[in-house]
């Protein structure tokens, strides 16, 4: 068993690209990883070993206790019922009206209102409404695609519930 302690910032690093939306991104950083634990003389087993040391003491315990996640898990309650009681009080008073009550026409609908007031769109919109009448008739959207849809629609005066 190899300690790969001594590479593990720049194996975090090629960690945290892994979480890129660019595929060929993903791929060089799997080799680089590869790579990187081979030229070591490492394997995944030894990569495996570090992350679970990582979340434990000196003592073979994990740095943290029942009890601290206990009240972490308690502190996260507190704030989301007092978020949620500040919502609350903001709708009662008609001063916020949360997104999750907002009720947009389907996707194939928004679509095809924002086709029909094309006119008024930008260039990057038009093409975007375009795709979009026949995107929705054959598959779902993206939560970006159908945030960007959403978006056209409202400055075009489409109607919410």
């Amino acid at each position: 068993m190899t300690d790969v302690t001594p590479i593990a910032e720049k194996v975090a690093k090629l960690f945290c690209q892994f979480d890129s939306n660019n595929a060929n991104q993903r791929a060089m950083a799997w080799k680089a990883l590869v790579r990187t634990l081979s030229t070591f003389g490492a394997d995944f087993r030894d990569l495996g070993n570090l992350i679970e040391k990582a979340g434990k003491n000196g003592n073979g315990e994990f740095k943290y206790t029942e009890s601290d996640m206990q009240e972490g898990y308690e502190a996260g309650i507190k704030e989301g019922e007092k978020r949620t009681a500040y919502l609350h009080s903001q709708n009662s008073r008609g001063q916020f009206r949360g997104v999750a009550q907002l009720r947009f026409p389907p996707a194939r609908d928004m679509a095809a209102f924002c086709y029909q007031n094309i006119d008024d769109l930008s260039d990057w919109e038009r093409e975007f409404t375009i795709n979009m009448v026949s995107w929705t008739r054959v598959r779902p959207l993206s939560p970006k695609q159908q945030a960007h849809l959403e978006k056209i629609y409202l400055k075009l005066g489409g109607e919410v519930q």
